[in-house]
């Protein structure tokens, strides 16, 4: 048993291995135990990593930090890839409303943490102020951001550790508390707030709409469909006509004769707008009709996995022209779109397509429809991201009033790049996409990696500070960030702007980016609502969280 011995105790690859995988699968599994329906998740990494750094679990300090590093760029690099697409749709769909209240909660725990500083001792403790900031928002990737500006001016970053540490726990507990509060004190219901959103979202639906159409205008008669007037600018499709009583796909050259009726998609105003020009809308949709026809009209999902076509338009790709089908609707990273013309395909867009079944079988043979294409990402363009990401977090940007110049950092750089690539998607060969599967996967690895090797340093000191230290005064100035900033927008966002109780939880969630905090919001009502909210603002929260982090750190180092 002595080699067992010499693999826990003898430095060596070996060794240091080990002790990073132990500290990573007991962290998960303690992550994954629920008190109350919350639990630690991959933070259970961190503590369980305190711990064995405590007890005396070493790993050399080169490869402890080449090893934090990289799992902090595959974590916030998978996260860029993921809200990249959505980054700005979120913000024009939702409105700025609800990124403003974020916005708001990110600056005023800047300001409570620079109270602390000048108010307090804390002054005598930058990184353990920076740290408690991060975890006092459970942020992980601002807490890699404030370590890379802390190492690069040679601080240890063991401290920025055991201050994020101290205040995680309560930064959980801290953003329900908040929830429960609002909820008491301004009486609200959740099950009511939820039925008030469905009939908001009612009411103001900009969702893709149909219907039918009878060619009343007799100017159209003897026209073909391409030349109707603002059809194709307004992005209304046409993807059905009856005449008689045969039903088929039409293509821009059909001619409308007297009697035929259309069947269209499109956005609301659009759809309205086409029934001004076209004529009145049927109450019985032609989709309904039978035909007699010996193609009959099919509807079907296609997934765009094709490299040769994306990048193309809609319009280009004739398909209406060569297989008599139309595509009604794509839906992109959650967001739909008619199948306008000029829209642009995409790797792993879902294409509505409807008409007969051979033209859908030959539209999807080229468009690829392969599920396989998914569960096999490309690796060279994840390694070029980074490779990138990493060289632009690098480049020294000199801000006015900045004592030394901004680098955007190991965190920010791979963000920054990773939301660019994945809205391009495409650069020549090469296809930014990475499938749910394998971003989660490498999202879950290198964050367990990051939070690993965070504790294993912060346990080195963590228990003597927490002990016979300043511990629990920490944790009581740490208390302060995650609550009055939370309290303050809360409060503002009821009574000013009169936000959904539900979407103010997802806000709230959103802005700390916290998923037991999201979790708790959706066990109150089933409502799409949190989560909504939890989106529209997680993007440029994460992003502000980083640089706020980082820029926080470089200046009270130039003030110490």
């Amino acid at each position: 048993m002595t080699w067992l011995i010499d693999l826990f105790t003898k430095p060596s690859v070996g060794q240091q291995v080990v002790a990073i995988a132990l500290t990573a699968a007991v962290g998960l599994m303690v992550g994954k135990i629920k008190v109350k329906g919350i639990s630690l998740g991959g933070a259970g990494a961190l503590f369980v990593g305190i711990l064995l750094g405590h007890l005396g679990l070493r790993v050399e300090g080169n490869v402890l930090h080449f090893i934090q590093e990289f799992g902090l760029i595959l974590f916030v690099y998978t996260i860029g890839m993921q809200v990249g697409p959505g980054f700005m749709d979120s913000i024009r769909r939702h409105g700025l409303v609800l990124n403003i209240l974020s916005t708001s909660i990110v600056l005023l725990g800047v300001v409570v943490t620079l109270c602390l500083y000048f108010f307090t001792d804390m002054h005598n403790n930058v990184p353990v102020l920076i740290g408690m900031l991060c975890g006092a928002v459970t942020n992980t990737p601002s807490l890699g951001a404030a370590n890379s500006a802390f190492a690069a001016a040679g601080v240890d970053t063991s401290l920025t550790g055991i201050g994020y540490a101290v205040a995680y726990p309560f930064g959980v507990i801290g953003i329900i508390l908040v929830m429960i509060l609002v909820r008491i004190i301004f009486r609200q219901d959740p099950a009511k707030a939820a039925d008030k959103y469905t009939a908001e979202i009612a009411a103001h639906s900009k969702e893709i709409e149909s219907c039918s159409l009878m060619v009343d205008n007799q100017n159209l008669y003897g026209t073909a469909l391409k030349d109707i007037p603002n059809l194709i600018s307004s992005g209304v499709v046409v993807t059905r006509l009856l005449r008689g009583e045969s039903i088929f796909t039409p293509n821009g050259k059909t001619v409308i004769e007297q009697g035929d009726k259309l069947h269209i998609v499109g956005m609301p105003e659009a759809v309205a707008a086409m029934e001004k020009i076209i004529g009145k809308r049927l109450e019985k949709p032609i989709t309904t009709f039978a035909s007699d026809t010996a193609k009959p009209i099919q509807v079907k999902s296609i997934l765009v996995t094709n490299k040769k076509i994306l990048g193309r338009t809609i319009g280009s790709l004739a398909l209406a022209e060569r297989y008599g089908v139309n595509i009604s609707r794509v839906v992109r990273s959650g967001f739909k779109f008619t199948g306008r013309l000029d829209l642009r395909i995409k790797f792993a867009d879902k294409l509505m397509v409807v008409g007969p079944a051979e033209g859908i079988e030959a539209a999807a043979k080229e468009l690829g429809n392969s599920l396989t294409a998914l569960d096999h990402p490309e690796v060279l363009p994840a390694f070029l991201g980074i490779f990138l990401g990493v060289i632009v977090g690098s480049i020294p940007i000199a801000l006015p009033g900045m004592p030394t110049p901004l680098k955007l950092g190991l965190a920010g750089g791979p963000l920054i790049v990773s939301i660019l690539l994945s809205r391009k998607r495409k650069i020549g060969p090469l296809n930014f996409f990475m499938a749910n599967s394998a971003n989660l996967m490498l999202r879950e690895f290198g964050l367990t990696l990051f939070l690993s090797c965070v504790g294993l340093n912060a346990g080195i000191k963590f228990f003597d500070v927490l002990l016979n230290g300043d511990g629990l005064y920490y944790m009581g100035l740490a208390a302060l960030i995650t609550f009055l900033p939370l309290a303050i927008v809360a409060t503002i966002g009821h009574l000013v702007f009169k936000v959904n109780y539900l979407s103010l939880c997802g806000v709230l969630a959103g802005a700390t980016t916290d998923p037991p905090a999201l979790a708790f919001a959706n066990g109150q009502a089933n409502s799409e609502a949190v989560n909504i909210g939890y989106a529209s603002v997680y993007p440029l929260t994460m992003l502000l969280r980083i640089l706020s982090g980082q820029v926080l750190a470089i200046l009270l180092l130039q003030a110490m």
